[in-house]
C-alpha cells in the first residue's frame, strides 16, 4: 500500500496483525456505553491477555486525513471519556497526518508505513485508569461479538490486496524491461507450440518427456533426404501397397 492511499480498513487490519489473538483481544468501534447513550467512541481498544503485561487496555484513534486530525485537536478532551478507562491512549495514523509537537500530553503515536510496516513514533504514557463501569464493559463485549464474524475476512482481504499489489509491480517491471518482455514473449510462443503438438499428435509434452528415439523420428519426418529415398523406393518397386504407403507418408497438406 502507498502512504497516500492508507484507509481506516488498512489501520484495522494492521492493528489486528500486530496483536496476535492468543495474546490480545482487539475490538473496534467501542462506544462509551450501549443503548441509546452514544457518547464518545474509540476506533479500537486492545487488551493484553497476559499478567506479565498487566492486562493492559490501550485505546486507539485512527486518523487517515490531516483535516480529521486537526478537528480532533480542537477538542482532545472528548477522547478522555473512554481514555480514562485505558492504561494507554494512542493515535494510529497515516504518515504526515500528525506533525511534530501536536500530540496532547501523554498520547502515543503509531504510523502505518508502506508495506504494512508499523512505526511507533511516540510511546504512550502509562495512565492510572478509572474502574470500568458495566456500561462500558457491555459496549466492549458487544464490539467484540460484532468483530468475530469479520476477523478472518479482514485478514484475508489484506493478504489478497498485498498479493495483487506485488503482481502489478512484477507486471510493470516486465513491461518496462525489454529483456523480460522478450523472455515472456518467448515463453508464450513456446506454450503455443506445445499446444499445437498436442493437438496434432495427442501427446501433451507438459506431462511427457519424449525419448531420444522419438525425437530422432520427428527430425527424420522433416528430412528431405528421407523423402527422396522413399520416392526412389516407390519408383523402383512397383508394389501397389508399398506405393500407396509411400505416397501417404510423403503427401503434403495444402
Amino acid at each position: 500500500m502507498s502512504d497516500s492511499k492508507i484507509t481506516a480498513h488498512d489501520l484495522c487490519v494492521a492493528l489486528k496483525l500486530a496483536h496476535p489473538a492468543d495474546e490480545f483481544v482487539t475490538v473496534y468501534e467501542v462506544r462509551e456505553a450501549t443503548g441509546s447513550v452514544h457518547g464518545s467512541r474509540a476506533d479500537a481498544v486492545v487488551m493484553s491477555l497476559h499478567a506479565s503485561r498487566g492486562f493492559e487496555l490501550t485505546g486507539f484513534e485512527f486518523k487517515c486525513a490531516r483535516g480529521d486530525w486537526l478537528a480532533e485537536l480542537k477538542n482532545p478532551a472528548k477522547a478522555d471519556r473512554i481514555a480514562r478507562y485505558c492504561d494507554r491512549w494512542c493515535v494510529f495514523a497515516a504518515p504526515g497526518v500528525v506533525k511534530e509537537g501536536e500530540l496532547p500530553l501523554g498520547w502515543g503515536l503509531w504510523e502505518l508505513r508502506a508495506g504494512g510496516v508499523i512505526h511507533r513514533r511516540v510511546v504512550p504514557a502509562t495512565r492510572e485508569p478509572e474502574p470500568m463501569p458495566r456500561a462500558f464493559l457491555a459496549s466492549f463485549m458487544r464490539a467484540r461479538a460484532k468483530f468475530d464474524a469479520d476477523d478472518l475476512a479482514a485478514i484475508a482481504s489484506h493478504h489478497r490486496r498485498e498479493f495483487e499489489r506485488q503482481q502489478r509491480v512484477r507486471e510493470e517491471a516486465a513491461d518496462g524491461d525489454p529483456q523480460l518482455r522478450r523472455e515472456r514473449e518467448r515463453l508464450q510462443q513456446g506454450l503455443r507450440k506445445l499446444e499445437e503438438i498436442r493437438q496434432a499428435t495427442g501427446i501433451d509434452l507438459g506431462d511427457y518427456t519424449p525419448s531420444r528415439r522419438w525425437i530422432e523420428r520427428m527430425r527424420l519426418a522433416d528430412s528431405p533426404r528421407l523423402e527422396h529415398a522413399l520416392k526412389l523406393l516407390r519408383d523402383v518397386f512397383a508394389d501397389d501397397e508399398l506405393r500407396r504407403r509411400v505416397e501417404a507418408a510423403t503427401r503434403r497438406e495444402d
